[in-house]
């Protein structure tokens, strides 16, 4: 039976003419940018808004892309005027190539796709505010952890096959860093999952200030996490495995139950290091770094056991 009932009446809104302007400002103004559309970061956006912009693994360059066939200092992005975008090689071990030919000095174009390093394709464009921040969003949300926003286990595991290569060939040592939140599930049942949530999120805001820039914080599990670290050492992986117990200790956490109550968090952590000698894989770093935690828990929580695979 139909129902002669009307539908209440809704006001469109008025829109300010300011709101207007700029929403049309900035799907209009077209900005030079990069997009990864090869290697480890597929979909990142790299903005080309400083009027020099160096490309490289070192962690001083402007951009630092994670391939080991990218030298330190690779090649550097430069506007020499209103939309006109030269790339330059800086002397890099494996050459700088546009369109497939290898340069020194070249002008980019819209649609230039350009390699650099073993796997790392970049296609060179102009895209507007809005275009960015949708391409931005679909990056993030392929390779970072919704709620804590570290990257997700997809790309933890990418990224440490890389890396362990990457050492395998340059005789450097890795680290991994395994650390499980103690009594997480305790949290969850008495203080309920947004409090459980929360305490997620503190923890890695915590672990992301004691570590190096160039290290990767990543979601490994549901209440554990994992940090690789290239080119530290045992004594390095050590002392980081404590510094990640020590900052969290220092925590606390507000329950969100409503009954104010005011906790503290604790972790257990296991460390592995391959030396620059060993031929372990990703697999046999992720293997020994979890018996190390597990250790960590058998032995009392809140402590950092370590060891290294020579």
């Amino acid at each position: 039976m139909s129902s002669n009932r009307k539908k209440p009446f809704q006001r469109t809104l008025p829109i300010d003419s300011s709101v207007i302007t700029e929403r049309m400002r900035q799907a209009t103004r077209g900005q030079a940018c990069f997009i990864v559309i090869g290697g480890l970061d597929v979909g990142r956006i790299i903005p080309l808004d400083e009027a020099t912009v160096t490309m490289g693994r070192d962690p001083e360059c402007d951009v630092v892309l994670r391939d080991d066939g990218v030298s330190r200092f690779h090649a550097e992005v430069c506007r020499e005027e209103t939309n006109c975008v030269a790339i330059r090689d800086l002397g890099s071990t494996n050459g700088t190539f546009v369109g497939g030919v290898q340069i020194q000095d070249a002008r980019l174009a819209d649609g230039n796709k350009v390699l650099i390093g073993r796997r790392t394709i970049l296609k060179f464009g102009f895209q507007d505010e809005l275009e960015q921040q949708y391409q931005q969003l679909i990056y993030e949300s392929s390779t970072k952890d919704g709620l804590t926003g570290t990257y997700n286990r997809r790309y933890f595991d990418q990224k440490l096959v890389a890396d362990r290569s990457f050492a395998k060939r340059q005789q450097i040592p890795c680290t991994l860093a395994i650390f499980d939140i103690d009594f997480f599930k305790r949290v969850n049942d008495t203080y309920g999952h947004r409090t459980g949530d929360q305490v997620l999120v503190t923890v890695t805001q915590a672990v992301r200030g004691i570590i190096r820039t160039e290290d990767v914080l990543a979601r490994y599990g549901g209440e554990e996490f994992a940090v690789i670290a290239q080119g530290t050492d045992f004594e390095g992986g050590r002392s980081l495995g404590e510094r990640i117990r020590a900052c969290i200790e220092k925590q606390t956490v507000e329950a969100l139950d409503g009954s104010g109550k005011i906790f503290g968090v604790t972790v257990s952590v296991g460390v592995a290091t391959v030396s620059p000698e060993a031929q372990a894989d990703s697999a046999e770093i992720i293997s020994a770094a979890d018996a190390n935690l597990y250790e960590a828990k058998r032995s009392g929580r809140n402590r950092v056991v370590a060891s290294e695979i020579r």
